[in-house]
């Protein structure tokens, strides 16, 4: 395997380049086939409350319609039950990291370097 950063051949067990610490494709919670595991988390950009259902539904690859539907229903059929789901998930699941735009170099900066 090859760094993507700074071209040097790393053994295929390594997690990060010991040259530029850039990550490599052993890098996080991926399973066997592949393909990054699905982290269950509360996405702040798809929210209408606190983004549970909004976090749920991308869990289980469902409609968030029909997720806030079930938490609804729950929520008055038997008596605040779902209430009580949906604060225990707005403590417990963590929010998605923020995600920040790579800043931007004027043509002053550029010329320095």
């Amino acid at each position: 395997m090859f760094c993507t950063s700074c071209g040097i051949e790393l053994p295929d067990s390594y997690r990060y380049c010991y040259q530029c610490g850039a990550a490599t494709a052993q890098t996080g919670f991926t399973p066997s086939i592949g393909h990054p595991g699905v982290r269950l988390t509360r996405p702040m950009s798809e929210k209408k409350i606190a983004g549970v259902c909004a976090g749920l539904s991308r869990y289980f690859g469902i409609d968030v319609t029909l997720v806030r539907i079930i938490m609804v229903c729950l929520a008055l059929w038997p008596p605040s039950v779902g209430l009580i789901i949906y604060i225990v998930c707005w403590i417990v699941m963590p929010k998605d990291p923020l995600l920040l735009p790579p800043p931007k170099v004027s043509s002053d900066a550029a010329a320095v370097v």
